[in-house]
């Protein structure tokens, strides 16, 4: 059950889920094909994450301007931390992706490997959308105590 939940905030296959999940987004395709149907979805994440560290540090210009002309401490200095905390797990997305290559070929099947990095990028790219998200309402709450 609770994978199914975690699964389902993340955006990714419970763990029983994932073999048949892998098999539907390589059906059809083989060797070098699927390995390049599955970095499809890795570059796809890729571009998203780079688009929301941009987002994020747009608000957190926002959280200083804020800061500096005396909106409520609290919930910006919230804000900051769920920002920060959301850009660290975004520039892991940014990372080299060559880390899988360091198997040697016999033990590596390539879009496995691939198949497993997007689970992993989907996880950290979706929670540090949350954490924008919550960085977003401490801002607006913070900007609610001047209506």
């Amino acid at each position: 059950m609770f994978q199914q939940i975690f699964g389902w905030i993340f955006g990714i296959p419970a763990a029983g889920e994932r073999e048949a999940a892998f098999q539907n987004a390589i059906r059809g395709y083989e060797g070098f094909a699927a390995v390049e149907r599955l970095r499809d979805g890795v570059q796809h994440n890729t571009e998203k994450a780079g688009a929301l560290l941009a987002g994020q540090g747009l608000f957190i210009v926002a959280d200083t301007f804020a800061l500096d002309h005396g909106w409520p401490k609290i919930p910006i200095l919230i804000s900051l931390a769920c920002l920060v905390a959301g850009a660290f797990l975004v520039m892991s997305i940014l990372r080299s992706t060559m880390r899988m290559y360091r198997h040697g070929p016999e033990r590596a099947d390539p879009a496995r490997m691939v198949y497993n990095l997007l689970l992993s990028r989907m996880i950290r790219f979706n929670l540090s959308l949350y954490l924008t998200f919550a960085s977003v309402l401490m801002l607006g709450m913070a900007a609610l105590s001047f209506a």
